[in-house]
């Protein structure tokens, strides 16, 4: 049986590199943590512009890690999913996730939903949703999506599968074939969430942030869908799309620099400055 990680135990992962996040995107990234964990639909935005699948609010481009079995995977269906949209300027595609170790602990289905596009630039509003059933049942929808995929017994072939939902087909019929439950808390309110973000970016231990997420409610019962000990990963409408930060600046620069010292490179808390290297204790104050 595999180690499927607690909320928690993501959660206070995740903490630890989300103080260089963008407070824009940090934002999001604590509502997924609780759409996620109370297996609530996700719901998040893409750009497509100048040939990138970019993040909409900060127009950084979506990176992914492809050195692992996951990842190629995923990426696969990234460049389907790239594919997909410089060939059209409306449409809905799907991609279904089967469940994979304590990687991905429960399937999921991403919906892609192009609501307009410009010679610029495209914009596609989009849903993840979790849900909790055997992989097998990955498959049974595939099949109800697309004849071809009747038959088939191994769930993985569809891991790097975008299908594209005919004219008939919509969202509603997307979570009947789930049977998604739509009984589920409350979003947390602007303030609590700009508390936990302030609470991130002050340096708080992560392991009492998260602690005290589940206490207030943010952090619900079931597993993330990208679970395991990465601290750099990051959430992404609950995919394993990993977000490429560098650049981004704030009141006081970059908040990636190199240290004069020793040339590593280091990355501060968004709005903070730092004083030492974070590699080899050197003074890194102008």
């Amino acid at each position: 049986m595999s180690y499927a990680e607690s909320p928690v135990e993501t959660v206070t992962n995740f903490i630890s590199s989300w103080s260089t996040t963008d407070p824009r995107r940090l934002e999001e990234e604590i509502i997924s943590v609780f759409n996620e964990t109370n297996r609530k639909p996700d719901y998040f935005r893409l750009k497509y512009k100048n040939g990138n699948i970019v993040d909409f609010g900060t127009e950084q481009p979506v990176k992914i890690d492809r050195t692992s079995y996951l990842g190629r995977k995923d990426g696969e269906l990234f460049d389907a999913l790239g594919t997909w949209f410089s060939e059209n300027d409306h449409g809905t595609a799907v991609w279904i996730s089967p469940t994979h170790g304590s990687r991905y602990p429960c399937n999921k289905i991403t919906v892609y939903q192009i609501e307009s596009a410009t010679d610029e630039e495209k914009i596609a509003s989009n849903i993840s949703i979790l849900f909790d059933t055997p992989k097998n049942h990955t498959i049974e929808i595939a099949s109800k999506l697309n004849s071809n995929f009747t038959g088939i017994s191994d769930p993985e072939i569809l891991r790097n599968k975008l299908f594209q939902l005919d004219e008939g087909q919509s969202l509603v019929t997307i979570l009947d074939l789930i049977l998604v439950s739509r009984d589920t808390p409350s979003t947390p309110s602007q303030e609590t969430v700009r508390y936990f973000v302030e609470q991130i970016y002050s340096g708080v231990d992560p392991r009492i942030i998260a602690r005290e997420m589940q206490e207030r409610g943010v952090i619900g019962q079931f597993s993330v869908s990208c679970g395991g000990s990465s601290s750099t990963a990051k959430l992404f409408g609950g995919n394993s799309l990993t977000l490429n930060f560098s650049g981004i600046e704030d009141q006081f620069g970059s908040l990636e620099f190199s240290c004069p010292h020793c040339g590593a490179t280091n990355l501060r808390p968004f709005g903070r400055l730092i004083g030492n290297c974070q590699h080899c204790g050197g003074d890194v104050r102008c």
